[in-house]
């Protein structure tokens, strides 16, 4: 299966992108370091030809307002390039209890990246 992770030189992105590729998979890897800028839509489309499956274990800002922006901003412009290229199948990574945490700011940006990547 060709996969998308998105935040692949991250901590969490380093550890999928081992086991996919370690179970077979192809990986196109999403990450600044590899000259995507998950914050930009231009060109995402185009990367995400021929992939069945995108995983978004992105890290954001952990502050606010910085962090809901970051977060649905990743989560759209992912959504909508996968639904462009064909995309049937996306994985965010979240917080279990995340909507139990209202106030605490990083959380209340995790359900934002939620409620962005399930409209799509």
């Amino acid at each position: 299966m060709r996969i998308a992770i998105a935040g692949s030189t991250g901590l969490v992105g380093r550890q999928v992108v081992a086991a996919a590729t370690a179970a077979g998979h192809e990986i196109v890897e999403l990450a600044r370091e590899k000259g995507v800028d998950l914050r930009r839509p231009d060109g995402l489309a185009d990367r995400l030809a021929g992939v069945e499956a995108v995983v978004d274990v992105t890290q954001g800002p952990l502050d606010e307002p910085e962090a809901s922006a970051f977060f649905t901003t990743v989560a759209r412009n992912l959504g909508e390039a996968a639904a462009a290229a064909g995309v049937a199948r996306s994985v965010t990574l979240s917080i279990i209890g995340v909507d139990q945490m209202p106030d605490y700011g990083y959380y209340a940006a995790k359900l934002a990246q939620e409620k962005t990547a399930q409209t799509y």
